[in-house]
C-alpha cells in the first residue's frame, strides 16, 4: 500500500474546505495582470437550477456560467441543480444537487505540477480527472477521509448513512481515513513523538486502494477523526479510531444514472473557458440594454454549445449500453442498475420485464435478466411503469 504520506504532501491544508476559484475571475483566464499568477483557474462552465458562491471575503453570487473560484470559496446546489467546475484545461467536477463544497487548494507549484484539493462537505460529487502531469495532486478529502486520486474518473458521497462512499469508474483512488490535525503538525514533530509517529503509522496501514468498478467507505461521523487539535490525552483516543476503520474495498454498485453523469462531463476547449469569464465579467460591470442582450446572446450560445457536447457524450452512452450491455442477472439487479423497471404486457398474452432504455421508432429497446430485446410497440398492448414498486421479487 502506498504510505499516508505521500497522500499527505498533497494536503497541506487542514480546512473543510475544497479548493477551485477565484471571486474575480482567475487573472490566468481574463489576462489582467503581468504578476506571476500560481494559481489554478476554475471556472463553471455548466450549470442548471439554483446554486450560490460564497466567496472568501464573504460576497455571494449566483453560479453562472463564466464564474471563476479561488481557495475559501464554497458553493452549495439547489435541490434539482447540477455544476460542473473545470479546473485549469483538464479535470472538471460535477456537484449534484444539495452538495456543498470547500475549495480547499488550487495552485501550481514551481516545478509545474498541479495541487487540487477540494472538500466535500455533504453531498455527491462525480470527477472527471485529467493529470497533465504524472505529479500532479488532485484529492477530495472530508474531515475523515482523504480520496487521492491517480488520474481517473469516480464518484464521492458523504453524508448518506453516516459514511463516505468512493465508487471508481475508471483508473484508481488510494482511500484512507484522514485527521485534519496531524496536517498541520510537521513531520519533524511528529518524528520526535513515539504518539504522533504510532498514529501516522496507522493511517498509512489503513490505506485501500480502490480499482475500476469497486467501492469503499469510511466513517463520515467519528469525532476523534475529525479532530482539528490533537493532544497527548486525544492522540491514543484518535489512532484508535483510525484502527478501527479496517477499510474494505468491494464491488460498485453503480447505476445508470451514475454512470451517465460521468460519462456526459465534457471539457471545453481553454479558449471557450476565457471567452466564458470575460462575459461573466461583462455582465458584472455598467453596461447598456444593448450590451447586455449581446452579452446573453453570446453565453447563451456557449451554453448550447456545451450542452450539444454532453447529448453527443449522452448518445455515445446510450448506445454502449445496447451494444455491449451489462450483465444482469435476476430482476434485482436491473432495479439496482437502472433504479427502475417495467412490465410489458404483449398483445398474444405473453410478458416481458425489464428496463427500456431507448426506443427507435417503434421499436422498444429493453434490458431484460436474459439480455437486450427489441420488441415492436404494436405488439405491446400495456407497459405498468415503476413495476419495482408493485411486484415481488
Amino acid at each position: 500500500m502506498k504510505k499516508i504520506t505521500q497522500i499527505l504532501s498533497i494536503l497541506t491544508l487542514s480546512a473543510f474546505v475544497i479548493a477551485t476559484g477565484c471571486k474575480k475571475p482567475g487573472e490566468s483566464l481574463s489576462g489582467g495582470s503581468d504578476k506571476k499568477d500560481n494559481s489554478l483557474s476554475a471556472v463553471v462552465v455548466f450549470s442548471v437550477g439554483e446554486s450560490k458562491i460564497t466567496h472568501a471575503d464573504s460576497t455571494e453570487e449566483k453560479a453562472v456560467l463564466g464564474v471563476s473560484l479561488k481557495p475559501g470559496d464554497k458553493i452549495i446546489t439547489g435541490d434539482k441543480a447540477k455544476v460542473d467546475i473545470q479546473i485549469g484545461d483538464g479535470s472538471t467536477v460535477r456537484l449534484a444537487g444539495k452538495t456543498t463544497m470547500d475549495f480547499n487548494k488550487l495552485a501550481l507549484n514551481d516545478n509545474g505540477t498541479a495541487d487540487t484539493q477540494l472538500a466535500l462537505v455533504s453531498g455527491k460529487v462525480f470527477a472527471k480527472v485529467n493529470k497533465a502531469q504524472k505529479n500532479d495532486n488532485f484529492s477530495v478529502v472530508t474531515p475523515t477521509a482523504i480520496a487521492g486520486v491517480r488520474g481517473t474518473s469516480f464518484i464521492m458521497e458523504n453524508g448518506s448513512g453516516k459514511v463516505a462512499t468512493v465508487k471508481v469508474i475508471d483508473g484508481q483512488v488510494a482511500l484512507a481515513p484522514r485527521v485534519p490535525a496531524l496536517e498541520n503538525i510537521s513531520s519533524e514533530e511528529i518524528s520526535k513523538s513515539a504518539e504522533l509517529s504510532k498514529l501516522k503509522e496507522s493511517l498509512s496501514k489503513e490505506e485501500v486502494v480502490i480499482e475500476k468498478n469497486q467501492s469503499s467507505s469510511i466513517s463520515s461521523d467519528d469525532k476523534n477523526l475529525s479532530k482539528k487539535e490533537l493532544d497527548e490525552k486525544s492522540i491514543a483516543a484518535v489512532t484508535n479510531s483510525v484502527e478501527k476503520e479496517d477499510l474494505k474495498v468491494t464491488k460498485a454498485d453503480t447505476t445508470k444514472n451514475e454512470e451517465q453523469e460521468i460519462k456526459t462531463i465534457v471539457t471545453v476547449d481553454s479558449k471557450v473557458a476565457k471567452e466564458m469569464v470575460k462575459l461573466n465579467e461583462e455582465s458584472n460591470g455598467k453596461v447598456d440594454d444593448a450590451k447586455a442582450a449581446q452579452i446573453d446572446s453570446e453565453r447563451k450560445k456557449l451554453e448550447d454549445q456545451v450542452a450539444k457536447q454532453q447529448e453527443v457524450e449522452k448518445k455515445k452512452f446510450n448506445d454502449s449500453i445496447i451494444e455491449a450491455p451489462k450483465k444482469l442477472d435476476s430482476k434485482q439487479e436491473i432495479v439496482k442498475y437502472y433504479e427502475r423497471i417495467e412490465k410489458i404486457i404483449m398483445t398474444n398474452g405473453s410478458t416481458e420485464v425489464g428496463a427500456i432504455i431507448n426506443q427507435e421508432g417503434s421499436t422498444m429497446i429493453v434490458h431484460t435478466e436474459n439480455g437486450i430485446k427489441r420488441i415492436n410497440q404494436n405488439d405491446v398492448q400495456e407497459v405498468i411503469y415503476d413495476f419495482q414498486s408493485k411486484g415481488k421479487f
